[in-house]
């Protein structure tokens, strides 16, 4: 991480944040090539009481064990540990922590990209015309179209659990477009979303969860990006960018997972 810290501090090369998530209280732990104490908690005004700190800054934590000494490959596989599939990794701390699947608390980056542009509120609405948030999804939105079946009594007995674990992702998006809905609308500045999902050609037959995808896997998220949304994302975000009034420029904060 550290062979990035010059070029992302003088925006050479995006600025990148990754998280993960700690299972001893469930508090982001954020790591980043650039301190992220700011992020630590919402911003908050006299209506809050107590302690709002529901996220912990790596770099800031770690600073006496040479914190920026971490492989990227590693950064990814703490925020891609899957429950049950991977091994929580543990951390260097006293008492030890362990985290795991970043997903699990912001699996579209939403709740990360509203907090960052709230506390750079004031520097945006003076240097620049607005913000893009482009969104990479793994799954389309909505789901009316998949829901969880059953069809024996066993499978009766064992809904309510399964049916958290389904719809999991899904009321996970209803609670961050309702928060992405009331910030843009109470924003000082543009806020335009683009996002690009991977829509299968037919829900048999879609790309597994997996670490190696077959040769017709790949072939199907590359004929995905021929989509009519995708194909609609492009079309609006080369509209953005080519927009006529070039004297501003427009800050581009992209949120994937």
């Amino acid at each position: 991480m550290k062979d990035y810290r010059k070029d992302e501090a003088e925006a050479n090369i995006p600025l990148m944040f990754y998280h993960t998530v700690i299972t001893r209280d469930g508090k982001m732990m954020l790591l980043s090539t650039q301190h992220l104490r700011f992020m630590m908690q919402p911003p908050t005004d006299s209506a809050n009481e107590g302690d709002a700190v529901d996220a912990v800054d790596y770099s800031s934590f770690f600073a006496k064990q040479d914190p920026y000494n971490l492989r990227l490959l590693s950064i990814l596989r703490m925020n891609a540990t899957f429950p049950i599939v991977l091994p929580n990794v543990w951390m260097p701390s006293k008492p030890v922590i362990d985290v795991m699947d970043g997903g699990l608390r912001d699996n579209y980056g939403v709740e990360n990209s509203l907090r960052f542009l709230s506390h750079m509120q004031d520097w945006i609405e003076a240097n620049t015309s607005g913000v893009l948030i482009i969104q990479i999804r793994d799954r389309m939105d909505g789901g009316w179209e998949n829901p969880y079946e059953y069809d024996n009594l066993t499978g009766n007995s064992t809904k309510p659990f399964f049916l958290l674990q389904h719809n999991w992702y899904k009321m996970m998006d209803y609670f961050q477009s309702d928060m992405e809905n009331y910030f843009i609308s109470n924003s000082g500045y543009p806020i335009h979303k683009v996002s690009f999902q991977y829509i299968p050609r037919s829900e048999e037959n879609k790309a597994a969860l997996s670490f190696h995808l077959s040769e017709r896997e790949k072939l199907d998220i590359i004929a995905s990006l021929n989509s009519k949304h995708n194909q609609e994302g492009f079309r609006r975000l080369l509209e953005l960018i080519n927009a006529k009034d070039k004297s501003t420029e427009t800050n581009l904060s992209i949120s994937a997972h």
